[in-house]
Order: structure tokens, then sequence, then C-alpha cells
């Protein structure tokens, strides 16, 4: 055999060993890309869930404006369609607007929008023929002081019933549910005259 020819076997035996070698490398570097690009993709899915989940879950543990119109509408509703108050002497329950004892576990919000709306629609609504709110005594006198008035010189109409309100929450283990209960409460003997309640959960 010649010369060239044992050249020519030789680096067929090294090809041939080569390849397979090369093959290994070509797969091992495929393999090394696919788990790079399935790594990043879960990684962007969790952390949008995530995302999504956290936002879910602040918006779920608060009230919305939604439930504070259903919620006011049914006690309006309520407060209007009562006969049995006592009335006064132009022929009218005399209200004074008293607060919001706030129970729950959200201590930022003011919940004292839903008595403000609910005196807004009643003395909107036809309802004021048989009824009427009173500023409360604090608030007059501040006017009253503001506007350099004596005490002296007006005469304060005593209230015969307080509206007022009780919020509370219990949360759950996923979510939290509220109770607004509402109060019209005679101040003569401390008596509940009326109640309603309404209940949300998030």
């Amino acid at each position: 055999m010649s010369v060239r020819a044992i050249g020519d076997v030789t680096r067929f035996r090294q090809l041939t060993m080569e390849i397979p070698m090369i093959r290994y490398m070509i797969m091992t570097l495929l393999a090394s890309s696919f788990v790079f690009i399935l790594g990043c993709e879960t990684n962007q899915g969790t952390a949008k869930r995530q995302r999504v989940e956290s936002r879910e879950g602040d918006k779920s543990w608060r009230l919305s404006s939604d439930n504070l119109v259903e919620s006011t509408d049914a006690a309006v509703a309520g407060i209007a369609g009562l006969s049995n108050l006592v009335r006064g002497e132009d022929g009218r329950a005399v209200i004074v607007l008293d607060r919001v004892e706030n129970r729950t576990t959200d201590q930022s919000t003011d919940f004292q929008i839903h008595l403000a709306r609910i005196r807004a629609m009643l003395n909107q609504s036809g309802a004021k023929e048989n009824l009427v709110f009173i500023e409360t005594r604090y608030k007059a006198e501040g006017i009253r002081q503001r506007e350099g008035i004596p005490d002296s010189a007006t005469q304060r109409t005593r209230p015969r019933y307080a509206l007022t309100a009780t919020f509370s929450d219990l949360p759950r283990r996923k979510g939290v549910f509220y109770l607004l209960a509402f109060q019209l409460v005679d101040l003569t003997n401390d008596i509940i005259a009326w109640e309603d309640s309404y209940e949300v959960r998030l």
C-alpha cells in the first residue's frame, strides 16, 4: 500500500471519530438553548401571574362604589317607606346625621360618605315631605361662629332621630365578608326605630 493510500485511510478514521463528537456538541448546544428558552418563558409566566393575583387581592379587600350605591339605595327606600315615625310640629320627623362606626380592618377609608349619600337622596326625593334633616350642633355652631352670629340669636331644632351605621368585616381564607348595618335611633328612648343591613362577600 502506498504512502498516499495510508494517509487517506488515516484521515478517514480521524473524520469518522470526529463526527460523533460533533453530533454530541450540536445536540448539547440545542438542548441547552431549549432549556434556557423554556426557563425564560416559565419565569415570565410566573411573574405575570403573581402580579395579577396581587392586584386582584388588593382590589377584593375594599368596598367599591357599586357597593356604596347599592347599600345606600336600599337604605333610602327603607327610610322613605316608614310610616310610624313621630313627627314634629311641622308634620315631619326630625333627623340628625350621626357617624359610621368603623369596625373593619380598613381604617383608612372614610365611610361617612354612605350616610351623606342617604341624606342627600332623601332630601332630593319626595320623602322630604315627611322628614327633615338638621345639621349637627358642632357644625352648626362652627358656621355661626365664622359668620359672627351669636348663639342667643338662634333657636336649635331638637332632633327626634339619629341616622347612624356600623360597618364590620370578617376576613376569610379567600377574600373578606362585610356587614353594613344602618340604624335610625329614637333619641328620646334609645330605641332602634328602623334598621337595615347590606352584606358584601369579596
